[in-house]
């Protein structure tokens, strides 16, 4: 392994992403993206989308945007943690996929625990299982595409 100032840059490269997106997601969980405070924006340009809809509906598109938020965030997570540990490699990455999936299930569960200390939060099995679902989903996704690559190159 290097030492030095050129493999702290390359830790970076590889690493840096992964961990400023889990102090994105950290942000994610805090007041600041409470049910409330999104539903403050995002019902009232629901609301403009779907002029004719009942408040329960544009209430339950809201759930499902902050839903599908879970699902996205911890798909790229999963993704870049998958490209910091199989970093520089075109080839699919077995053990790379299975650590990138570790860390991204372990870090919904802290996060959801984050919530439970945040006054307008609580945590929720279910949304770490949604979490886990996205960077799986995510991951399954980098592995077609990689397969699809492969294909294509022995043709």
């Amino acid at each position: 392994m290097r030492d030095g100032p050129g493999a702290l840059s390359g830790s970076l490269l590889r690493y840096g992403p992964a961990l400023l997106w889990m102090g994105v997601i950290f942000v994610f969980s805090t007041d600041l993206f409470s049910q409330g405070e999104t539903g403050q924006f995002v019902l009232p340009l629901l609301a403009w989308l779907f002029p004719g809809a009942a408040p329960e509906t544009l209430a339950l598109l809201h759930d499902l945007l902050r839903k599908v938020a879970h699902l996205t965030e911890y798909g790229v997570l999963a993704l870049l943690w998958y490209r910091a540990r199989a970093y520089r490699t075109a080839a699919w990455v077995p053990e790379a996929a299975r650590l990138a999936l570790l860390v991204a299930v372990a870090y919904a569960v802290t996060d959801e625990l984050h919530q439970t200390l945040v006054v307008s939060r609580a945590g929720s099995v279910l949304d770490v299982a949604i979490d886990a679902g996205g960077a799986a989903a995510g991951l399954l996704l980098l592995r077609g595409r990689a397969a699809a690559r492969a294909a294509l190159a022995r043709h």
